[in-house]
């Protein structure tokens, strides 16, 4: 035997005699049930995954260390003792009995193997299955109330940014929002919400510094998949929500496109006090009033006036003077021109914005009639953020207005189920029935939102609509009382037109003419939209002065004359000359 050989057999015999195989077996047996135990267990714990890492960092430096004082201690009967050397153990007439024998190996094991099948067994459905989930309304640990609108736009981003990934469905912030505070159990909300995970989550700032906490739990059945802590200073806080985003998405193994991991990494800093202004702005905008499309309007030019390059303000102006437009505060004439203004140099700045998408695609819908335009936009914006039951409402909208109502029905489905807790959603659908002549299924949606809130006075109004296109009059009018006792006293010119028309339609010619006038009434005090009194108009059979007011409708930019082509509500109109002038002065397709 060459010396080289002999020398390597001797070491190998040597390691065997002082039984460094026997720790070595054992120490990796010891180790990787451990490993299993915190791969399996600590998935219904709330322990931090650094823990885990932590006890399997120190295993993996433990392993040499007990390899070494294998090598010079024995383990026996009389405790730890010092091995003899070779020649010593040779002349020993009784060797110590090891603590380590073929018993304590055997048994080790069969525990591996045990803990080994119990941990396949047992373990959680894969995260891999996970294809929905929803974020839950954050915990203000400032103990602040004045921070919530900061601590709701952290809630608000952090869906934004994991709306951005196609192949995940993430539940809307305003069906997140009935969550607040709430003292449901998680698999109760995953099941309302029809979701497989919950994002819960806090935030916490301390002037500049930011951190939020998540984790993400599966709910079916529920066990404990993720957490970690995220902190960055406000100049990077989209670094911060692009972090936690990519974190759950690699947890729960969502297959990202090239595009959406470009999305998700590419963040660029903000200047803080625009971003606090701008979340102010959100806050104020997502009540969807007048008083607080106003104070949004102003917070959101307050960020501009900070940081003129900031794209998400201008998104936001946009946004509030189209909905100003669209809810009869401000006219077309006024709101439109600095809506698109606003929506274009957010993409100008940002074209990636998918806010900014969609909200010049509403422009381009509501009040340039530029069909394909809008399409155009919807789209982009939708590719930006699949998941945006905003975009998906607006989009739905178009879709009924071109004649697609199929395409827009299942639009609108992909927002309730986005959006499954607001009622406006529900409502949505049964509107979409009804410009598209399906009056039995929209009858049947509306009494199922009213059966979940009995005092939502447009669903109401809408049943009136529907039960007039069916000649139901007294189930009309008794409908409309309905939604009139809720509100009794209104300016909403929406109600008051299609709820005149109601009445004229159903004979009722003097309550027709009490609704026509509160609405000359009102356009003494702010604009009105024309097409509202046309309406009247036809419905008491006075089909010149309708075609008169719908004129002066298209001059002004009524947002309610988009849905000319399609609507039920015209149709006594359409074999007129007149009418089908109007449609190719708004450019319609044929």
């Amino acid at each position: 035997m060459s010396p080289p050989i002999a020398n390597l057999s001797a070491f190998l015999s040597e390691l065997k005699r002082r039984r460094v195989f026997r720790v070595a077996v054992v120490y990796a047996g010891v180790a990787f049930i451990i490993i299993q135990i915190i791969d399996g267990a600590f998935d219904y714990l709330p322990i931090p995954d650094w823990v885990g890492t932590a006890i399997i960092v120190v295993l993996l430096v433990g392993f040499p260390i007990a390899v070494g004082l294998a090598w010079a201690f024995d383990i026996t009967e009389k405790g730890v003792v010092r091995t003899a050397a070779k020649e010593e153990a040779v002349e020993a007439k009784t060797p110590p009995r090891p603590f380590i024998g073929n018993k304590t190996l055997a048994i080790v094991a069969a525990v591996a193997v045990a803990v080994a099948v119990w941990s396949w067994w047992g373990r959680p459905s894969t995260a891999g299955s996970i294809t929905s989930i929803a974020v839950l309304p954050m915990e203000n640990l400032m103990n602040d109330p004045d921070q919530e609108y900061f601590v709701d736009g952290m809630h608000e981003a952090l869906i934004s940014e994991l709306g951005k990934i196609s192949a995940l469905r993430v539940i809307s912030r305003t069906s997140a929002m009935h969550y607040k505070d709430t003292d449901k159990l998680l698999p109760e909300i995953a099941s309302e919400l029809g979701v497989d995970a919950i994002v819960e989550g806090s935030v916490l700032r301390a002037g500049d510094q930011v951190r939020i906490t998540a984790q993400l739990v599966g709910t079916a059945p529920e066990r404990h998949l993720w957490t970690d802590s995220y902190t960055h200073d406000l100049r990077d806080i989209l670094t911060l929500h692009s972090e936690v985003a990519r974190a759950i998405a690699k947890e729960i193994k969502v297959t990202l496109t090239p595009e959406e991991e470009a999305r998700l990494a590419s963040t660029q800093p903000v200047d803080p006090e625009a971003y606090m202004t701008y979340l102010m702005g959100r806050y104020h905008y997502n009540t969807w009033l007048e008083e607080g499309l106003e104070k949004g309007l102003n917070y959101f030019q307050q960020a501009i006036d900070i940081d003129s390059s900031y794209a998400p303000a201008y998104a936001g102006v946009a946004d509030c003077y189209s909905l100003l437009s669209l809810f009869t505060f401000l006219s077309p004439m006024e709101a439109a021109p600095r809506a698109k203004e606003a929506a274009m140099k957010a993409i100008e700045l940002d074209e990636s914005l998918a806010e900014a998408h969609a909200a010049l695609g509403v422009n381009k819908l509501l009040f340039d009639w530029d069909w394909q335009g809008a399409e155009q936009e919807f789209k982009r914006a939708l590719d930006l953020n699949p998941h945006s039951d905003n975009t998906l409402k607006h989009y739905s909208f178009y879709l009924i207005v071109m004649g697609r109502y199929d395409e827009g029905i299942a639009a609108t489905r992909r927002m309730i189920a986005l959006d499954p807790l607001t009622l406006t959603s529900h409502i949505h659908l049964g509107f979409s029935y009804f410009k598209s002549r399906r009056y039995d299924e929209s009858i049947i949606q509306l009494n199922k939102t009213l059966e979940m809130e009995p005092n939502l006075h447009y669903a109401h109004m809408q049943l009136a609509w529907n039960y007039a296109m069916k000649g139901m009059a007294t189930e009309a009018l008794v409908a409309s009382k309905n939604a009139l006792a809720l509100v009794p006293i209104t300016d909403d010119q929406y109600l008051l037109g299609t709820l005149g028309w109601v009445a004229g339609v159903a004979g009722h010619r003097e309550e027709a003419l009490e609704f026509l006038e509160r609405l000359k009434e009102l356009s003494t005090q702010k604009w009105v939209d024309p097409a509202y009194i046309a309406l009247i108009y036809l419905g008491m059979g006075d089909k010149d002065h309708s075609f008169q007011w719908l004129s002066k409708a298209r001059e002004d930019r009524s947002p309610t004359m988009v849905y000319l082509k399609v609507d039920p509500f015209w149709d006594d109109l359409r074999d007129d000359p007149r009418f089908q002038d109007l449609l190719r002065r708004m450019n319609f397709p044929e």
